[in-house]
Formats: C-alpha cells, structure tokens, sequence
C-alpha cells in the first residue's frame, strides 16, 4: 500500500507539468518540474518532461545535459522511458531509445511492457535481427500469446526483403520463416487472420504456389474476411501462376457476372481463354469439370461478352466488355489467330464506341489504347466518320458552338483523337496532311474562342471544380507550341503564357495550366509567378516528391535564394517527418497484426530515403547555406561545424536513387511516334544523377577544405564533430575527392546532353551549362590552390615553386572573368529587326555567381593557411631587421589571386545590374516582345499583367544575386594578406 501511495503521489505532482506540455506551455512546464525537483531532487521523470520543455523551447543544449544524466542511470519506471523516448523521437536519435530500453531490460529482464517497446524501438532502426531476438524472448515470457511469436516471424522475412543476396533469402531466412508457421499449422495454434496472411506471405514469396492454393482454398482460408471476395479472387492469381487455365478462367468468369466493369478480371478472363483454346483444351469426362462454366474457345469468349452486354443489371452501362472485344482483336493478331471473322472490324466497334461513351472524359483515354489496330486510312475513316456525328461543327464560318457539356465532350474527344493520330482536323483520303504553322495558329484561334462562348456551360460550377472548356484551351496551347517549337519565336512563347493565365482565371482550380505556366516562365527565365501558382496547386505530402521537381529545377538557377532556402527547408521536412511517421505505422503494423502492410511500408519508405529529389533537395540546401548564409571565413566555419558534414563519406547511394518524378499527372495528346516519354525520362534521370554527383563532391571538396585549413591535422582526427578515419589526413581526403570529381567529368562528357526542352517532360539539367564552360575547371583549379598551401604549411615557405605557384594562382582569375566576358550580355536580343527576351542570360550569369562564391570560400581556407606564416615570417624579419630575409612571392601571389576573383566578382555584379528593367529604364511590355493572338481587351490587359509579373521577377533575382555578390566581394576583400 505504501509503494502505490508514493507512485499516487509523484502521479499527482507530475499531473501539472504534463498539462502544460500538452497545451505547449513550455516556459510554465519548466517552473512546474522544478517545483516538483525540489520536493524531489532526484525524481527522473520529472527531469525529463523538464528536459522535454527545454528541447521544444530551442535549448538543445540544456535538454540534452538532462537527458545525459538521466540515461547514464538507466532508468526503468515506465512514464520516465515513455517521456524520454519521445524527447529522443523529437532530435531523430532512435539509437538511443534502443539503448535505453536495453538497459531498462537488464535491470528488469521479466517485465513485458520495457520488452514490448525494446522491440518496437528495433523496428524504428530497422534492424530485423535484433527484432527477431526480442520477439523470441517475449514469445518465451509469454508463450500463451500468439502475435510475439509471429513477430519473430515477420522479423525473419523483413531479413529477408532486406537481403542482398536474394538466394540466401530464399534458402535460408524465407524457410526458416515457413518451418516456424508450419509448426503452429500443425499444432492447429493459428488463431487469426492476419496469422494466415502471413503464412500466404512467406508461400508466395518462395512461390509455392500449390501449397499457398492449398491454405486459400482449406478451413484457414476462411479467416480471412476483412477483403470482398479474397479468397476468390488470390484462387484465381494462384491458378494462373500454375497455369490452370481452367480453373482460372472458371472464377474470373464468375467474378466477371458479377462486376462486369472490372477491367483487370476482363484481361486475365481472355488470357486463360486464349491459352486454353490454343491448347486445344477440352472438358474430360470428369463430371466435376463438365460442371464447371468455362469458356476454352473464341466463340465461347465472344458469346460471354454479348451476355455481359445484354444482361447486366447496372443502369450504367458497364465501358469493360466492349473494350474486351477491341482486346481480343489485339490478342488474336498477336497470336496470328484465324478467328479474327468472328469479331466485327476494329472500325466499326471503336465507332460505336464513340456513339455511346463519346460524351464521357474518359472516352479518348480508352479510344487511344486501340487505335493503333487500325492502319493510316482507317484512322483517316474514323477521323471523318466521328466528325459527322458531331453536328454543330459542320458550319465552319460562323462559327458554332457546343449546347451542352455533352456535345462540348464529344467535340473535345474528336480534337484529342485527331491530335493523337497527328491529323489535327486536316484529313485526306491518301494520307495524313500536318498542318502548316498558319493553320495551327487558325486552329487555336477558333479553341480559344470556343473555349471563351463555352464557359457559360460551367457557370454553375463550384470554384474548386475545372470548366467543361478547359481542354479546348489546353489544345489550343499544345498547338502554338507546335509553333513555337517549330519557329523558335519567342513572341508565340509570350502569347501561350497569355492564354494560359486566361485559362487559370477561368478555372482557378485547373492543375494543368499551373503545370503549363510555371513552366512556360521558368523557361523564360522569370520564377517570380511561379511561387503563388505552386502554392495554388496545394501540394503536399508524397507530392513533394514526384512533384516538387517542377518548381525545385528553377529556383536556384533563377537567383531566387531566398525561396530556394524556403522550399528546400519545406520538402526536407517532409521527407524527415514522414520517415518519422512511417516508422509509427509500421509499430501500428506489429501490434494490430497487419502483417500484409508492413512490406508496404518499408517500400514506401525506402522508395522515399533513394528519392532524387530528396538527395537533390538536401544538396542544394546545403551548397545554398554555405555560400549564402557567410560573409567572412568564420562564418564560413561555423556553418560547416553546423552542417556536420562527413567529406569521406557520400551519404547519397547513386545506384539505389529512385526517380519519383511524376510525368504522367500532365495532360499529353502528342502523337506517339512524336517522343518517347519514358526514353526521355530515363535520360533525364542519367543527367540528373550526373548533376547531383556533381553537386555532391562539390559540396564535400568545400567541407572538407575548410576543415583541412581549420587546424594542424595533427592535433586531432575530430573534425566538425565528425569523426574520420585515423588511416585518411583530411589533405588526402581532398586530393581523393579532387580526383573523384575530375573523372566524374571526363564521364559527363561522354553523355549525351539532352538539350530539348518538352514542354511536357523533364526539364533539361544545369550540367549542360556547367560543363560547356569553365566551371568545373576553374574550381578543380582552386582545390589545387589549396593542397599546395597545405603543402606550404607543412614544408615551409622557402619551398616555393615560383613559376608553378604563379601559374596556379593566375589561371583562376583568368578563367572567372573568362567566364563573366561570355555570358554577360543584354536582356535583350535583336533578330530580323525584332526584339525578344533573352532568358538563358539570367540563368548563366546565376551559375558564374555560385562558381566564384566557390571559390571565395576556398580563397578563405588559403588565406586561413597563410596569415599564420605571413605573420611568422614579419616576426622573423623584425628581430633581424637589416639581414632580414625577402618576403616569398607566396603571399603577393595569393593577394593577386583574390584581387582578381575580387575583379570578376566585381563586373559580374555589374553585368547583373545592368539586367536590371528598372536600371535600364524600360518598360518590357512597350518592346512589342510579343504580338497578341487575339486583338481584344482582356489579352491586351492580362499581357500587360503578364510583363509586369515578368519584369518583376527579373528585378527580384538581380537584386537577390548582387546582393549575394556584394556579400562576396566584402569576403574576398577580407581576404587580403
């Protein structure tokens, strides 16, 4: 009674603080803790929810003192364990939470709960053995409950996924996994449902698939019931992996009865029919199998479909079984059948198709899954025949438009299905005609127009819902695209932005003009508009991922740092808190027995850590802060301190990266045979990873440096709180970092650069830019300036190579105003007496500026090496004042070198100054840049709108990249010996 009177109390006293944590009153909570610590001096968990306030008032530092002292007592009282493991959840130290609850099991090797949660703090590591040993020693303690045996089971198979070595996997971990289910199958101990899944899980994945047909179909199967028609449906997979067509095609029949409009049952409905009918498979006299409703024949297929048609009960009328006949036709040619006369023409089936889904959104995405079954004049027919069917397109001049969303739709899939098969609406008989660029233009005139007289139809709708008319103005746009790819005009670039942002004021919710504009204005060099049509977008979540690209590819190589600092931080939390918050789903997983979706999630998980963007995103963040956030040498330190960098090591894993970009959100029409998306994809990803390797070294040559000038290596090999190994000086970390880097760029010029810029697909890299100038170079260059300073410092002065030294010291000046001299230039161009914008200037000039703050800092770690013996030597020179010896060349040299990044620095910030609109006092909109598609108000006022967003965006990224430079030249100026 007296031991729970005092844990009532320290309940009662900790009550208070609790309270004010929960209502986040940090400041009240500390003053309540104390009250309680001077009651009680030594009260743990009072110790830790103070600890707790502390961290979430940014005193880290106070917070972990407490929560030092408090872990080397190993405490093992529960609210204490619970209170610390999340103040270590909270600093991403889950390593710690495991040695905590390790210790707490010593001191209390019976007690479940400190078991439990030792286990689920593996599972936040991610180490499978060890969960697989706390699970067993649990399942010991507890024998009676089944869920810690299977625990140990799951652990086993997480070894497995896990795995390099995919057939130590299969010979040893999954049947180990089997043999210890199979024994609770036998002793008939297997309780619940997820116990089943389970041992489905491991059968599948040593594709045994008799024996997991077997535990479907047996009394076990029947435990399964949280999914519809499980058992049903994993038969039927489980059937056709053991090609028993039959069996197969009897169940995805009856599946099919049922839910006629289920596309994927349809596909392996045909499948088991085609493979039974080319066996020549027939009912034995079995009277089981002559019970069994099978189709083995293409009659018998045929025959189904029609009832399909005939006989469903839905009043919707289901789109899968006349899609199943286009599908058959497919699978007889592919198989060179002799049944294809069985089935009306390819024709004649996607023409009533049409007639009755023709007015559905969905129409032409099915419609262009089959139309390749048809040849050049087919195509041309079907063109033709669906033109004829829409009415109110026949009277070209005036022209008419659609009275209902109905016939808008029908129109709008015709338009589609024509740009698909690159008609465009100019049809032949003899062939196909490609528009000319005048026609093109016409084209997209008479879209927008349809598009405007068509918005009245939508006029009912919610803010939040698209327009009937938005396609019409998306084809409008695909087609001056057409134009100004083919003429290279940028007046027609100007004019798409117009009608884009006309398209997003009449349908504020329209992702597709969004993704259309913040590209068009990236491409053009302005970022400035694209911030609020991202934000408009609300992207969120696993959106950062395969969508952030859009905007993350543009904003650096923009000059817009500030928002580049913004959205990195944003996607970096995402990635950091959503691997915190996968870890909690995958304890949720253990405890509730959802065995199915623990695979899932370390998927998801991993899919995520390998991110291109991800590694992208923290890269640049970091090359951002070094070079943005430091104005002298020390600063310069301090941040590389902060950012915990380890040079030797590349945290990024180049041959696990995953591309989550995602391309096919854009709306697409492009003829096929136009590009192949997925080739270029694969490309872009190639250079991508190149550009990132880049990036990388970069960064860990900068780090690296600056702790190689931050003290005599001797003293310590602790650097910046990271340790390196003892066998590696940080000067050879350097020079091997140096030479990774100059043959990572003998690699990238092999590749083939894509310089294509799909409006539609990946953006083309930086690495096209860095390489065709002087870029990696000059800073390769500047690496060699400071291991021979190193050089210097550990050899003395008086081993200096003059003629070396003043080369190397020389060559990088050179090549940094080499560099300024190509790319500056006005904003503007004049061709064939017009004027036009020129966008790559920008872009150019933001990469000198980044590749001589680069150099800036490597300057500092120079000159970091050199004062001290400058100082030495004026020392020296003073106590033998007429014998003194000459200064070495060493340091006049370096003041020559920083004199002259100080130079190029200088008239690049000149060269960005003069692209200032408002310095060269002009008005863009008065250039006649563009020259409007439509002679009418409200494009003459949105162009207007559209110019001053544009000259807006310029003035902020010079203001923001001199700004920057002024930052470095007073860097560089500090510089001088």
């Amino acid at each position: 009674m007296a031991s729970r009177s005092h844990v009532d109390v320290n309940e009662r006293r900790l009550r208070p603080i609790y309270d004010c944590l929960d209502n986040g009153n940090n400041k009240k909570a500390i003053q309540e803790a104390d009250k309680v610590l001077k009651k009680q001096r030594d009260l743990q968990c009072a110790k830790v929810l103070k600890a707790l306030a502390l961290l979430r008032l940014g005193r880290h530092d106070d917070s972990t003192a407490i929560l030092q002292e408090v872990h080397t007592q190993h405490p093992t009282d529960e609210p204490t364990l619970q209170a610390m493991a999340i103040c270590y959840r909270e600093v991403h130290k889950l390593e710690l939470i495991a040695n905590m609850y390790e210790n707490a099991h010593k001191a209390r090797p019976d007690n479940e709960e400190i078991l439990s949660a030792l286990f689920m703090s593996y599972v936040r590591l991610g180490d499978y053995k060890k969960q697989q040993q706390t699970a067993m020693v649990l399942h010991k303690l507890r024998p009676q409950k089944n869920p810690y045996y299977f625990w140990a089971v799951m652990s086993i198979v997480m070894q497995a996924h896990s795995c390099q070595d995919k057939k130590l996997a299969k010979t040893m971990f999954l049947p180990l996994a089997e043999r210890m289910t199979q024994k609770y199958f036998k002793e008939e101990k297997i309780e619940a449902e997820a116990e089943v899944q389970l041992y489905l899980i491991i059968l599948e994945l040593l594709e045994k698939w008799e024996a997991a047909l077997d535990l479907i179909q047996g009394p076990l199967g029947e435990k399964i019931v949280s999914e519809y028609n499980y058992q049903k449906i994993k038969a039927a997979e489980l059937y056709s992996k053991l090609e028993k067509w039959h069996k197969a095609n009897a169940i995805y029949k009856d599946l099919l009865k049922s839910n006629p409009d289920h596309w994927r049952y349809w596909q392996e409905y045909l499948k088991s029919m085609l493979n039974l009918s080319a066996a020549g498979w027939t009912p034995d006299n079995d009277s089981q199998e002559q019970m069994e409703d099978i189709d083995y024949t293409e009659e018998q297929g045929l025959k189904f479909i029609q009832k399909c048609l005939q006989d469903t009960e839905n009043p919707r009328t289901p789109r899968a079984p006349y899609l199943a006949k286009l599908e058959l036709i497919r699978l007889l040619r592919e198989n060179g059948s002799d049944k294809l006369h069985l089935l009306e023409e390819p024709l004649q089936l996607l023409e009533e198709y049409f007639d009755i889904y023709g007015h559905k959104f969905c129409c032409f995405a099915d419609l262009k899954l089959f139309v390749d079954l048809l040849d050049d004049k087919e195509q041309i027919k079907l063109i033709e025949n669906l033109s004829e069917k829409i009415h109110f397109i026949k009277d070209v001049n005036p022209i008419v438009d659609a009275q209902d969303t109905k016939e808008l739709q029908r129109h709008v899939t015709l338009l589609q299905l024509s740009r698909y098969l690159n008609m465009h609406g100019s049809l032949s008989i003899e062939g196909k005609i490609t528009l000319s660029i005048e026609e093109k233009i016409t084209l997209s005139k008479e879209l927008i127009h349809r598009h405007k007289n068509s918005l009245d139809l939508g006029k009912e709708l919610l803010s939040t819902d698209m327009q009937y008319a938005d396609n019409y103005m998306l084809l409008a746009v695909a087609l001056l695209v057409d134009v100004w790819q083919e003429t290279g005009d940028n007046k027609v670039a100007w004019q798409i932005i117009v009608q884009l942002e006309k398209g997003v004021r009449a349908s504020t919710s329209s992702y597709q003009f969004k993704f259309l504009l913040i590209r068009m204005y990236c491409t053009m060099g302005a970022f400035g508009p694209c911030l609020s049509l991202y934000d408009g977008m609300e992207i969120k979540h696993v959106m950062n991922d395969t969508l952030g690209h859009i905007v993350s590819n543009h904003v650096t190589r923009l000059g817009h740092f500030m928002a580049a600092c913004a959205m990195y931080g944003s996607m970096l939390r995402f990635f950091t808190v959503n691997h915190k918050e996968t870890t909690e789903y995958l304890i949720a997983s253990y405890k509730y027995g959802s065995f199915s979706k623990i695979q899932e999630f370390v998927r998801f998980r991993e899919k995520l850590q390998n991110s291109l963007q991800y590694a992208s995103a923290t890269a640049e963040r970091l090359l951002l802060d070094l070079v943005l956030e430091t104005n002298s040498h020390t600063a310069t330190e301090q941040m590389v301190s902060y950012m915990e960098i380890d040079p030797e090591k590349d945290k990024t894993v180049f041959d696990e990266l995953c591309d989550n970009r995602d391309f096919a959100v854009m709306t697409v029409w492009d003829p096929p045979e136009r590009y192949s998306m997925e080739q270029f994809q694969e490309k872009s990803f190639e250079e991508e990873k190149a550009w990132l390797r880049i990036r990388n070294l970069t960064l860990r040559l900068l780090a690296a440096s600056v702790m190689l000038g931050r003290q005599p290596e001797s003293d310590t090999h602790a650097n910046n709180g990271v340790t390196t190994n003892d066998k590696t000086p940080m000067h050879e970390v350097v020079q091997n970092l140096q030479q990774q880097l100059s043959n990572h760029f003998k690699h990238c010029k092999s590749l083939k650069i894509q310089e294509q810029n799909l409006i539609h697909g990946p953006f083309r890299t930086r690495l096209g830019t860095y390489m065709n100038s002087h870029h990696g170079q000059m800073f390769v260059h500047m690496v060699d300036n400071v291991t021979y300073t190193h050089m210097l410092q550990e050899g003395g002065v008086d081993k200096v190579d003059n003629e070396k030294e003043e080369a190397m010291r020389m060559s990088v000046p050179s090549l940094a105003e080499e560099m300024v001299l190509r790319h500056k230039g006005s904003l503007f161009v004049t061709e064939n007496d017009r004027k036009s914008l020129n966008p790559s200037v920008l872009e150019n000039l933001v990469l000198v500026a980044e590749s001589i703050s680069h150099a800036t800092v490597l300057a500092g770690v120079c000159h970091k090496m050199l004062k001290p013996m400058k100082l030495s030597r004026t020392r020296k020179g003073k106590k033998k004042k007429d014998n003194a010896p000459p200064m070495p060349s060493t340091f006049e040299n370096f003041n020559t070198l920083v004199n002259g990044l100080e130079k190029a620095a200088h008239n690049l910030h000149s060269a960005m100054f003069q692209l200032d609109p408002l310095f060269l006092a002009v008005d863009l909109g008065s250039l006649n840049l563009s020259e409007s598609l439509l002679d009418t108000e409200e494009d003459a006022q949105i162009e207007k709108e559209v110019w001053d967003s544009v000259q807006r965006s310029y003035q902020h990224s010079v203001r923001e990249v001199t700004e920057f430079l002024h930052n470095k030249m007073q860097y560089l100026n500090s510089l001088l010996l």
